[in-house]
């Protein structure tokens, strides 16, 4: 829903990542933002939505990605009351946009050390989110 707008925020403080929405296209120096289900609203409320993303950080300078994962989780943790237009794409063209308020993100915990594979740090740093869509009356 909105990994498009955070990957954007997160390119601006690390621009030495190859930055991606959802699948990873490099082998090394990759930063990707997951979009990842999220919490139910409750019955009676506002129409407000719980998403959850995960940042995946993965590069073989181990020192770098551990840099990288605290100043993902540094750059989102706590943005609040931030407005965002999403917009739909089919074949390369715009079919819809919606507008959101994103009233908080916030961390779910400190960046997680996955681990190493082939030889590259992984880490995951994750998000809930509460944001509501702003719907305008005609």
């Amino acid at each position: 829903m909105i990994q498009y707008h955070l990957m954007q925020k997160l390119q601006n403080v690390l621009p030495d990542l190859e930055w991606t929405v959802d699948y990873k296209t490099a082998d090394d120096n990759t930063g990707t933002v997951y979009y990842e289900g999220g919490g139910s609203p409750g019955i009676y409320d506002v129409p407000i939505r719980h998403p959850r993303y995960m940042v995946y950080i993965s590069s073989s300078d181990w020192d770098f990605a551990k840099y990288a994962a605290q100043i993902v989780h540094d750059t989102l943790h706590k943005i609040f009351n931030e407005p965002i237009t999403v917009e739909f794409m089919k074949d390369e063209n715009v079919v819809a946009t919606k507008s959101y308020r994103v009233f908080l993100v916030k961390a779910a915990s400190e960046p997680l050390p996955l681990g190493v594979a082939n030889d590259k740090m992984d880490y995951s740093v994750n998000f809930d989110v509460t944001l509501v869509e702003n719907k305008e009356e005609l």
